[in-house]
């Protein structure tokens, strides 16, 4: 009988192997990796990357702007599965450059391969500086009475004037 420390070793210089479940026609399905096609539908916000650019950049022009999907699409088609390529590009009035990931992607999809992204981009507009995911502000509507709240000066209210009461609690 083999000793622990014999089955401890033989353990540890056992390759280790990638395991796959046989589904029901015999054929062995592969580990999910987390690039797979979405195969519902997603919201706008979730399929949507912004890039920042340095604060003293000058306005982007479309043609910049088409020029850095086309290299991102292009660094994307040499990394990332067929699925993964951003479609429709957008600069915002503050002059943030958005895109959109193809149907079948998200946001979060596209950015596993953030550095190629960012390398891509910069190829383009060196004044990229960073890609990230949309981010979603939730409005949130708190209905009191307007006249507890209402000042001489106006609606400036102090921070220990907004109390909620005691039985309410906030989730």
């Amino acid at each position: 009988m083999a000793s622990y420390a014999q089955w401890a070793a033989a353990t540890v210089a056992r390759p280790q192997t990638d395991f796959t479940k046989v589904g029901r026609n015999g054929k062995t399905e592969k580990k999910p990796t987390g690039l797979e096609p979405i195969k519902r539908s997603l919201l706008w916000d979730e399929r949507m990357i912004v890039f920042e650019r340095a604060a003293d950049a000058p306005q982007i022009s479309l043609a910049i702007a088409t020029s850095v999907m086309a290299q991102v699409n292009i660094a994307l088609s040499k990394v990332a599965p067929p699925h993964v390529r951003t479609t429709i590009g957008k600069i915002s009035a503050q002059g943030r450059l958005s895109t959109m990931a193809r149907e079948g992607s998200s946001a979060a999809i596209l950015l596993h391969f953030w550095r190629e992204i960012i390398e891509a981009a910069r190829k383009a507009d060196s004044s990229v500086i960073d890609v990230g995911a949309n981010e979603n502000w939730v409005e949130l509507k708190i209905l009191v009475p307007y006249a507890r709240y209402r000042h001489p000066e106006g609606l400036a209210v102090t921070p220990s004037a907004l109390v909620t009461p005691q039985d309410m609690q906030l989730v």
